[in-house]
């Protein structure tokens, strides 16, 4: 599956969307969910995209890729737990193109250790980013997005949102923060109809997880578990936000997708395999 096949044209013609954590969009390199979904919005008539994240080098790059295709794409710099880095950038988007339709908060990061061994400040650090950063979003993207008449926010969590493991507990714990928060926010914005989900992808090939995927074992070890049998592609993540943001979801707010190839469905391999 490649981000040229299920498109839709036109779906998004003159909509304007900004992607938190998503510096990885260069096409002919492993590429993030951001990278994925910004490159189908566009190619489904998405007006401009906004890519932000802390690793200036590689997004600006894919921005810059992005502009050599024909496309409108911007890169900011973007510290997602500071407050002034949100109100900057889509203050700037707003100015630039007039309108912010969709927001898609991805900006993560991982806790690697058991609860004992885990620092405060690594806990303090994981909240941060992904709670901290989702909220700031949130709060300044749905104002923006007041202005255009509405709009549709999609927060990435995971399947550790409902399946935890020995180590990570921190991640999982922030993950399943993310849902919760989107179903308040849910509620909250749906007088402006704005609407507010949840992706929750399980184990899928991006920078973000290629420590694991690359190395067999740790591969494997996932492999086995997933009933459909293989990892799954930033691109089929990619669709999920999409179907999200667009007006096929119209009458769906305060959701979770799960994509996680059958995981969390229950045990598997079944017992006594």
């Amino acid at each position: 599956m490649t981000t040229q096949q299920h498109l839709f044209p036109g779906r998004f013609d003159g909509k304007v969307l900004l992607l938190s954590g998503s510096a990885a969009a260069q096409e002919g390199e492993l590429m993030g969910f951001g990278g994925a979904t910004a490159w189908r919005f566009l190619r489904e008539g998405g007006a401009a995209v906004v890519l932000t994240d802390v690793q200036d080098g590689p997004g600006e790059k894919s921005a810059k890729s992005m502009r050599d295709a024909g496309f409108t794409a911007e890169f900011a710099h973007h510290d997602v737990t500071d407050e002034s880095h949100w109100e900057t950038i889509i203050t700037g988007a707003l100015e630039k193109h007039g309108r912010l339709d969709y927001l898609v908060n991805i900006a993560g990061t991982q806790d690697t250790m058991a609860i004992e061994e885990t620092p405060v400040e690594t806990w303090q650090q994981v909240m941060d980013v992904t709670n901290r950063g989702m909220f700031l979003g949130v709060k300044h993207g749905a104002r923006a997005m007041r202005r255009s008449g509405g709009g549709s926010i999609v927060n990435l969590a995971s399947m550790a949102a409902r399946w935890s493991s020995p180590y990570g507990a921190a991640y999982a714990a922030s993950r399943a923060g993310m849902t919760h928060f989107t179903r308040g926010a849910a509620i909250q914005y749906a007088k402006d109809n704005i609407r507010v989900n949840s992706v929750l992808p399980g184990w899928t090939k991006s920078p973000f997880t290629k420590w694991i995927f690359t190395d067999e074992k740790l591969s494997k070890y996932r492999t086995d578990r997933v009933p459909l049998g293989r990892w799954g592609e930033p691109e089929e993540i990619a669709s999920a936000i999409l179907f999200l943001l667009s007006d096929d979801a119209s009458y769906v707010t305060g959701s979770e997708l799960l994509i996680d190839g059958g995981v969390t469905a229950g045990f598997y391999p079944p017992v006594g395999d």
